[in-house]
């Protein structure tokens, strides 16, 4: 089961659907879902997937190698931006599973 899939899975557990999957231009955003609280629509978070910022070789958006994964309050400005994070998970050190 990927991490993607077991997020969206801890999510509509949680009562939070999503709402928008989005690809920026950014090289260290893979890709950012909008999620909104399915009981109250003004409570919204961002979940980032970072890119790592080591990683070197060409790949293409949903092909990188996950650094990091944030929920913010809004849409981070670069990659180490922490500035509205509320919670993250280094997907560098494991048991995925465990961390979500």
């Amino acid at each position: 089961m990927s991490y993607k899939y077991q997020i969206k899975l801890a999510l509509l557990r949680k009562n939070w659907e999503i709402v928008e999957i989005r690809y920026s231009e950014e090289w260290w955003d893979d890709e950012n879902w909008k999620i909104q609280y399915r009981f109250n629509s003004a409570i919204f978070l961002y979940l980032c997937f970072i890119t790592d910022p080591m990683f070197e070789g060409n790949r293409k958006k949903g092909q990188g190698i996950i650094y990091e994964i944030k929920a913010t309050t809004k849409f981070p400005q670069n990659w180490n931006d922490d500035s509205n994070t509320i919670a993250l998970i280094q997907m560098s050190k494991g048991k995925f599973d465990l961390k979500l």
